[in-house]
């Protein structure tokens, strides 16, 4: 057993404490609380007057798939067709990319990543911790959505580049329902044959069965009510990546029911579509109670630079408490892994980081990043 100690933990959980212990035992959280005798076998760790959080949690990024620097190949996007639902993260995914070490130095101990938005439907994402020895060890869910995406990418990509299909909205609506319309006509055993084929319309059989939600990419506010449109249609769970406009029609996205993932801040607009992009839509989201996470959408803001994202939705009338939620326990919620991860508690696995100053200080600095309780990075 590990003890660390001479320190503020943060739990982040529902009473949101300020601790003086960690136990620490096989990976797994086994006390948090405030100071007490500890078993004489125990490793004592003095983090010397610092403060810990709860891993922090990017649930929209695309760390270890996409090509940087002067890598050639970019494993994210499979250029060839529009309507590529059997492409799978975890066959793209290196996991000696360095974006995965930029996570550990900002303080990102989980990500969903995969398949970008070129394709209308592009594939299948994975959530993932960002160290340990193998790809399959660090996975914590291998199937957490299927990705597609509405506007502009889409539209660039196949209809001004390639001239083919989808050249409209109206194409990449058509398309988006086409998987669902195909596998809602299927009865449950020709589902099963289906699944048990790994056929392309797998993956739209398991949204419709509700075992992974649909994940879309929407920016512009008319795409926002595509998405919902369509997701209501086929009764089918629906995540907004991205969302950038929805605070421009926020009682439509609340009475939907669908969450959001906000973000990526701190760009100049790519294209048209996100001409309206503001950090303030977090506050906004918040005083309506419509649940959300704040992500970088790595590598378009770099990964490590997650607590900033947050930050400046901060600055533009977001509470703190909401802030760092947004990147740690809201995040695992919307994942439904908030049994695991996103919060200092027992039994929950070992995720944390050991902070120089509180998290949204601007002299805090990252000094130790732990997952599953074993350290992987610490500050020169």
């Amino acid at each position: 057993m590990i003890i660390y100690h001479h320190a503020k933990f943060l739990t982040v959980n529902e009473q949101n404490d300020i601790f003086e212990q960690l136990w620490i035992e096989d990976g797994r959280i086994v006390y948090v609380g405030p100071a007490k005798d500890y078993p004489p076998q125990a490793e004592l760790v003095d983090l010397q007057g610092a403060y810990v959080t709860p891993g922090l949690i990017d649930i929209h990024a695309h760390v270890g798939t996409w090509a940087e620097v002067t890598e050639d190949i970019n494993d994210a996007n499979e250029y060839s067709e529009p309507f590529t639902p059997l492409m799978h993260a975890l066959d793209s995914v290196d996991i000696r990319h360095f974006s995965f070490q930029h996570a550990l130095e900002g303080g990102v101990t989980t990500v969903q990543t995969g398949p970008g938005s070129a394709n209308v439907i592009g594939g299948i994402w994975s959530i993932l911790k960002t160290a340990g020895p193998t790809l399959t060890s660090r996975v914590l869910v291998e199937r957490s959505g299927l990705k597609g995406a509405l506007g502009e990418n889409p539209k660039n990509v196949f209809g001004n580049q390639y001239k083919r299909k989808p050249m409209t909205r109206m194409a990449i609506a058509q398309l988006l329902r086409d998987g669902f319309q195909r596998a809602s006509q299927l009865n449950e055993q020709q589902r099963a044959e289906q699944i048990k084929q790994n056929s392309e319309l797998r993956p739209f059989i398991e949204v419709l069965r509700g075992d992974m939600p649909l994940r879309l990419h929407c920016h512009r506010a008319d795409d926002i009510m595509t998405a919902i449109r369509i997701a209501k249609e086929f009764n089918v769970k629906l995540h907004l990546e991205h969302c950038t406009e929805g605070y421009l029609m926020v009682d439509a996205v609340k009475n939907s029911g669908f969450h959001a993932t906000l973000g990526p801040y701190m760009l100049t607009p790519s294209k048209y579509e996100t001409r309206n992009s503001t950090p303030a839509i977090a506050a906004i989201f918040k005083e309506h109670n419509i649940p959300f996470a704040i992500m970088t959408d790595h590598p378009f803001v770099p990964i490590q630079y997650l607590k900033y994202c947050a930050t400046e939705a901060i600055r533009y009338g977001l509470d703190e408490d909401t802030a760092l939620k947004s990147i740690t326990i809201n995040a695992a919620k919307l994942v439904q892994l908030d049994h695991r991860i996103g919060s200092l508690e027992e039994g929950k696995d070992a995720d944390f980081v050991v902070w120089s100053h509180p998290i949204f200080e601007t002299e805090a600095k990252v000094l130790q990043t732990y997952v599953n309780g074993q350290k992987y990075y610490e500050a020169e």
